[in-house]
């Protein structure tokens, strides 16, 4: 236990797939319901949801064999390869939504949302950049 309190750091796949599942049902239910009172609000609660749970998975959850002490600013996951996949995955989300929400109604949340969607996919890619490839040790007989 540190001066901060409790550091919480999830390993195990299924805890880790369950949490991602529940949020992937969850953060569209309830911003589909603020869509319906107010475009903004929908919007702005589900791109704020996406952040903090992007934020919340990079410093708690762990991989395999990965150590509990923090990681640096800039990791995100606990691979290269994870980091790529997901920054492509938000640079390609964000430019989807850049490019195809051309609606009156979302033009402006949308440019909203594609920025913090890029900003998410160069932070993966920021930490992509810096992991080093996991080596993996071989048997020699």
């Amino acid at each position: 236990m540190s001066e901060r309190g409790v550091r919480v750091r999830i390993s195990a796949p299924p805890v880790k797939a369950g949490i991602i599942v529940a949020a992937i049902i969850l953060l569209p239910m309830v911003g589909i319901v603020l869509l319906a009172m107010n475009v903004y609000w929908g919007v702005a609660w589900t791109i704020l949801a996406v952040a903090a749970l992007v934020v919340f998975t990079a410093r708690v959850f762990r991989g395999e064999g990965e150590s509990a002490a923090p990681r640096p600013w800039w990791q995100m996951t606990a691979t290269r390869a994870s980091s790529g996949l997901l920054s492509i995955m938000f640079l390609v989300q964000a430019g989807c939504t850049f490019f195809g929400f051309w609606a009156p109604l979302l033009v402006f949340p949308a440019k909203i949302s594609a920025v913090v969607l890029l900003a998410i996919g160069v932070a993966y890619g920021h930490s992509a950049s810096r992991l080093r490839p996991i080596s993996r040790a071989t048997d020699v007989a």
